[in-house]
């Protein structure tokens, strides 16, 4: 069994290793050694990555037991790895200290939930952007705020986080989270006060380290709530991106920058007043144009203007003036929402011809049929110009 170099120093950045087995597929190489600083993925946390040798480590997994390091499976790489009995290892720690920020804060924010609302963290993903906690209780914003205050106090306090590998009986006297069941030696985290949890990832020494947690969303989730936070260095640039956008709103809308929701909401009405004088106006210039249009066997009509609701209420202002139909047309660069009508044809085998010819989809009742369609405004008015319609 490989020994795992990550359960006694999460500082460990590189060490030398034996290779115990190589083989390989069509995509990878994979390498099985007998000792690892490599934490594999498990327990909602992604791998680390670095190289082994002259190669580069893309994943790290448990497969059967085994700890296996994944090597992209290349003429290069095969070469490089030929004959050695022997790997320098060597650790990516930004990305290892980025996760054992993220994975110490998730133990701190779990802890102090579960000890002041009696909830458990149900489900948990470290993901390269974002770490979600599940838990299985209902949260709401005063209580994310305590907690976060009580996390943030707590990191500040600078507490040693202690691992331990208690014995049998001694795992039967503690009371300790764990989400699953466990087979073997039990790794306990503890931070002193605030909470104890089975867990094999690495962590940080000192609550310290960690530096800031934020809490970025909360949302109802499967009867419980999703918790997405952020720790540390990605707090950090995560905070400063969005102190960017709010300045840069804040310039746009010539408010100040702890006034910027007011500012928007302002331009957010004035807006949709605006959109709906629009709406009225392009009604009235629409009746307009239907009152100076003649009516004929056939109208045909291309408008940019006839959105949404529009296309159905203009077609229909048409439909005294026809003796067939009138077909309404809104789009552009050959790509058309339609609206035909009619009191004399049924428009239902029409609908399926115009469509059969142009990609279209789309349907209705006898004297209003619509859809879309693609195709050029030429092609279509010839097609509706020149088609034998039957009463």
């Amino acid at each position: 069994m490989t020994e795992r170099l990550y359960d006694a120093d999460s500082y460990l950045t590189e060490f030398k290793c034996k290779v115990v087995s190589l083989y390989s597929n069509d995509d990878n190489i994979y390498i099985e050694t007998d000792r690892t600083a490599f934490f594999p993925e498990g327990g909602g946390q992604t791998s680390d990555i670095g190289e082994l040798g002259e190669v580069h480590v893309e994943n790290v997994q448990i497969i059967d037991g085994k700890i296996l390091h994944f090597v992209k499976n290349s003429v290069e790489n095969a070469e490089k790895l030929k004959n050695q009995e022997v790997l320098c290892g060597k650790i990516d720690f930004k990305k290892r200290f980025s996760d054992m920020q993220q994975h110490s804060g998730e133990h701190i924010f779990s802890g102090i939930v579960h000890s002041l609302y009696g909830y458990n963290n149900v489900g948990f993903h470290l993901g390269s952007e974002i770490v979600t906690l599940d838990f299985d209780g209902e949260l709401n914003e005063d209580d994310i705020c305590k907690v976060e205050n009580l996390v943030n106090k707590t990191i500040w306090d600078n507490i040693e986080i202690r691992v331990l590998f208690p014995t049998v009986d001694e795992l039967k006297a503690l009371t300790y989270r764990s989400k699953i069941e466990i087979e073997g030696q039990v790794r306990i985290v503890e931070i002193p006060g605030i909470d104890v949890c089975a867990c094999c990832a690495p962590h940080v020494n000192r609550t310290g380290e960690i530096g800031i947690v934020r809490v970025v969303n909360f949302e109802r989730y499967k009867g419980g709530t999703r918790v997405s936070i952020l720790c540390g260095e990605r707090a950090l640039y995560d905070l400063r991106h969005k102190l960017k956008q709010n300045r840069l709103v804040s310039n746009l809308t010539s408010s100040k920058q702890d006034e910027t929701a007011a500012a928007v909401e302002r331009l957010k009405n004035e807006n949709e007043k605006l959109k709906y004088d629009i709406v009225g106006l392009t009604r009235e210039l629409l009746s307009l144009k239907s009152e100076s249009i003649k009516a004929d066997r056939r109208i045909i009509i291309f408008d940019s203007k006839l959105q949404g609701k529009l296309l159905q209420d203009f077609a229909i202002s048409l439909m005294d003036k026809v003796t067939e139909f009138a077909a309404c047309f809104c789009g552009e660069n050959g790509s058309y929402r339609y609206c035909i009508v009619s009191k004399q044809v049924n428009l239902q085998p029409l609908c399926k011809a115009l469509n059969t010819a142009f990609s279209g989809r789309g349907g209705g009742k006898p004297e209003i049929v619509q859809g879309s369609l693609a195709g050029s405004e030429e092609a279509i008015r010839n097609f509706l110009s020149q088609l034998a319609i039957s009463n």
